[in-house]
């Protein structure tokens, strides 16, 4: 078996959804320029690209979500093809299904006009377990999630430990498990014990919803 064999059996799969054809193609193209991904398939929408993959489920699903989205793009795709990685791309963030796509799995939303680095390195990253937003993307969604919660009665929250804000700024910053206990010289079961325990007094169901939560209570400045 040749090296560029063995490299494409351990290569990311990658699917993706477009309504246009020409942006099929040139996701396709983008995926097949990189060595450490592999394109399965391609379709206009969900419910053809789980036809199209017959039972198989890709590593991570890049969506080009339309200006008019009012639903979460991944809705069509039963739990069978649905992949714990999605990549977003998206003209802005201003969609309903945004904010309730954000307690899921790894998740990267990206702008249309990323540059082509930019959504590979997105399509690696939430393949990784990541989550990955632009600061314009992160203070949209921070924008749009208060305005509906200014009437609502707030909800009481425990005080995070000066350690916990540590853990919390650092994985704002991007900063994985391992490179968090690195910088603070603690155990790697530490840290996820930090964080198992942030996540429970911000009422937090992922990492990225915890930075959320975070910057909106002071915690973190953006």
């Amino acid at each position: 078996m040749s090296d560029g064999q063995m490299a494409q059996m351990g290569a990311v799969q990658v699917a993706v959804i477009a309504d246009s054809p020409q942006v099929r193609a040139s996701l396709q193209a983008l995926v097949e320029t990189s060595p450490a991904l592999r394109f399965v398939a391609s379709a206009a929408d969900a419910e053809m690209l789980a036809d199209r993959l017959a039972g198989s489920v890709p590593d991570v699903i890049v969506i080009d979500v339309e200006p008019a989205a009012s639903n979460a793009p991944q809705d069509g795709l039963d739990a069978g093809h649905a992949p714990s990685a999605l990549v977003l791309l998206i003209d802005e963030a201003d969609g309903d299904w945004i904010l309730d796509a954000l307690p899921g799995d790894a998740m990267a939303i990206v702008l249309r006009n990323a540059m082509p680095g930019e959504i590979v390195a997105s399509i690696e990253a939430v393949a990784a377990g990541l989550d990955v937003m632009s600061p314009e993307i992160l203070a949209r969604l921070l924008a749009a999630r208060k305005l509906p919660r200014q009437t609502a009665p707030e909800m009481p929250f425990e005080a995070l430990t000066l350690r916990e804000i540590e853990v919390l700024t650092m994985l704002a910053d991007g900063l994985v498990n391992k490179e968090i206990a690195r910088q603070l010289d603690i155990s790697d079961n530490t840290v996820k014990s930090h964080l198992s325990s942030i996540f429970g007094k911000l009422g937090a169901s992922n990492r990225t919803e915890a930075v959320m939560l975070g910057m909106r209570r002071g915690f973190i400045m953006v």
